[in-house]
């Protein structure tokens, strides 16, 4: 018992002494107090800090942690209220011993705060969140893509932008491209953004789908029965809490309500980057910088086929037949990189002589072109909110590959055709035809050409033919242009192309009811059979440019139902009567040896659009031809030979009053040799 005694009088007496040395130490606790302090409250502010982001992961702090910062939370008042006092004390007061006691209290009890550490605020339920998210994805190839990167991470640095869309035709890379930025801001050290959010997009808009995405990126747990409405406040709420989010929408094809979703979008704290293949989509999203990835050139091309083909490329002879593969892709990277990948490890010489044609022919060899190349890009021509711009898209591959597509005729063609109504005027006919044309363009299915030209990418045209002949029983498109003639079509067929293919003879046709447009523009025919269209009846567009023709055969006068015919820079010198073609809107008979226009030809009442342009030897319109056109808006007759201001009645000419009397003329073009007599 004794022992015990003496033991806790020598404990009692130790505590004392280190009492009266801590309040001995009066100016020394003061500072240190000030310094406990300090740190103190840096560890309260990460812990609070800790907690938030604890929240955000759906973590439950410990209770430790809230006890802890309870604590802390009235020690600061105390200690403030202490310091404040030892202020005054400092300013000439002397300190009491009651206040040195509570100096020295505080201070101790500021250390045993600060002692306290947590390996972590809360049990970990879940993997941490991760600002950025590495995906797989190959690096980029090229200086092409390497600066679109650069100009990509430039633009994201910039305060006055909100809003970025990444556009451009199916298979040009830009999933592969906004995939590298996502990982480069994972290790770049100029990244502002503190967590970046991945959503995968469709060709249909589902928010539900992409509020399920945001979610689970950002650890928000929703329940089965929870509404798009409640989530999206819950999103928006979290999303808010973030000092900075970058959300990247990859593949939308239509707008995406945002707000709806509850992305806080023209918010500082979150900026908006998708991909798209629209640029209907850029201006519906209220997009702030468009940025427009373009074909790869000729280098960078050639790389990314060396990449993905490999070593079987070392060998000088399949080098050279390499080049001409890739060059017939003009510089499309899935193309490139599927075909490529097709060709790798393949040294036959053969194979890459004949790839360039056996690809495009469903060869086994190349099993994978149609669903890896095609069914890509088919998604576009399937997107298309109408099927009229689907025919149009189709109609275009009517002409050769790498063609220029005159705009104008384009348009007279599809009202001819009856893909716009043609039962309006001709201005209004092609403002219908060019928003069709943008609308094509913006889908980056037609790509913009020299001023008024459009032209269709090669594999977007192998894309058309390949669906036309899959839904030939519904739009019956059929073309051969470019190629030796070989095949007929076949009777389901209403759209047919024999541009360019070499025919010297035309084959006779079967009886086509359903035929409605036949190019055959830019071969060597010289004569037509003369029974050769009465097989055609149904046809509605014609086209005989660039032959050699110099008549058009008597069976020509049974085609009633002719919208447009185009004999442009053919040789022909004379027409039979037209008085039968009552429906003829379009005639085009610029750059031709034509002399003299055929009789009836007043009698064309619903032609709109006339172009004699470039007719060195026209010297004969019969008095009255002009005039009986009615319906006529748009004449052209500009380097024609034609005088309009005969010397005497005796020629019985048509005359210069003849085009006053046109009401509905609106586009006129001649050549005036002298001032118009009074």
């Amino acid at each position: 018992m004794d022992g015990l005694v003496v033991d806790g009088a020598k404990s009692v007496f130790k505590f004392i002494c280190s009492r009266i040395i801590t309040v001995s130490k009066y100016e020394e606790n003061v500072v240190e107090l000030r310094e406990e302090y300090a740190n103190l409250t840096t560890k309260k502010m990460a812990i609070e800090e800790d907690v938030t982001l604890a929240k955000l992961e759906e973590k439950v702090p410990k209770p430790q942690v809230y006890e802890w910062l309870s604590k802390v939370s009235r020690a600061e008042d105390d200690v403030r209220s202490v310091l404040e006092t030892a202020d005054q004390y400092a300013n000439g007061r002397d300190s009491k011993m009651m206040h040195r006691w509570a100096v020295a209290k505080k201070l101790n009890a500021v250390r045993e705060l600060n002692s306290v550490s947590f390996d972590s605020v809360a049990p970990e339920r879940s993997s941490p969140m991760k600002a950025v998210v590495e995906m797989a994805v190959p690096p980029l190839v090229g200086q092409g893509p390497a600066s679109d990167l650069k100009q990509l991470l430039e633009i994201l640095n910039r305060d006055d932008v909100r809003r970025i869309a990444v556009w451009g035709k199916g298979g040009i890379g830009k999933t592969t491209l906004v995939k590298n930025l996502n990982n480069e801001l994972r290790v770049s050290s100029q990244n502002s953004f503190d967590i970046v959010i991945w959503v995968q997009g469709s060709s249909s808009v589902d928010l539900n789908t992409i509020q399920s995405q945001i979610a689970k990126r950002i650890h928000l747990k929703v329940d089965p029965g929870d509404t798009t409405h409640v989530i999206a406040s819950r999103i928006l709420r979290r999303l808010k809490l973030r000092r900075k989010t970058l959300l990247i929408l990859d593949d939308v094809w239509e707008k995406i309500d945002l707000d709806a979703v509850g992305v806080p979008s023209w918010d500082p704290c979150c900026t908006i980057l998708l991909t798209t293949r629209s640029r209907e989509v850029c201006r519906d999203m209220a997009v702030d910088v468009p940025f427009q990835l373009n074909l790869m050139n000729e280098e960078d091309a050639w790389n990314l086929f060396v990449q993905s083909a490999g070593p079987v490329l070392d060998s000088n002879c399949i080098e050279s037949a390499a080049r001409k593969i890739v060059a017939g892709f003009n510089g499309l990277p899935l193309a490139i990189k599927t075909l490529g990948n097709s060709m790798r490890d393949r040294p036959q010489i053969q194979l890459w002589q004949n790839a360039h044609l056996m690809w495009r022919c469903s060869s086994p060899l190349f099993k994978n072109i149609e669903k890896e190349i095609f069914g890509t890009l088919a998604t576009s021509y399937y997107s298309l909110p109408r099927k009229i711009l689907k025919q149009c898209f189709l109609f275009c591959s009517l002409y050769p590959a790498s063609c220029s597509i005159d705009v104008g005729e384009l348009i007279q063609c599809w009202v001819s055709d009856g893909l716009i109504n043609e039962n309006q005027s001709v201005e209004k006919a092609y403002y219908d035809g060019v928003a069709s044309v943008e609308y094509l363009k913006d889908s980056c299915l037609l790509d913009h050409d020299s001023e008024g030209t459009v032209k269709m990418h090669d594999i977007f045209r192998d894309l058309a033919i390949l669906l036309s002949q899959s839904q030939e029983l519904s739009y019956g498109f059929h073309t051969q242009s470019d190629h030796p003639f070989y095949q007929m079509p076949n009777k389901f067929s209403k759209r047919v192309s024999f541009v360019r293919c070499g025919i010297k003879k035309l084959p006779e046709f079967p009886v086509y009811s359903q035929l409605t447009v036949l190019f055959l523009q830019g071969n060597p025919i010289q004569k037509i059979p003369d029974g050769f269209f009465y097989n055609l009846i149904s046809l509605r567009v014609l086209n005989l440019s660039d032959t050699r023709i110099t008549s058009l055969p008597q069976s020509f006068l049974c085609l009633c139902e002719l919208r447009s015919l185009f004999l442009r820079n053919c040789s022909i010198k004379n027409l039979p009567s037209l008085d039968s073609l009552c429906k003829l809107l379009v005639l085009d008979l610029s750059s031709t040896r034509i002399k003299a226009l055929p009789k009836g030809f007043g009698c064309l009442h619903s032609l709109r659009q006339l172009n004699l342009s470039g007719t060195p030897v026209l010297n004969k319109i019969v008095a009255g031809s002009i005039s009986g056109l009615s319906s006529l808006e748009t004449l052209d007759m500009s380097f024609s030979s034609y005088n309009w201001n005969p010397k005497t009645d005796a020629d019985q000419k048509a005359t210069f009053d003849e085009l006053l009397s046109l009401e509905h003329l609106s586009v006129l073009q001649i050549r005036l040799d002298s001032p118009m007599e009074p």
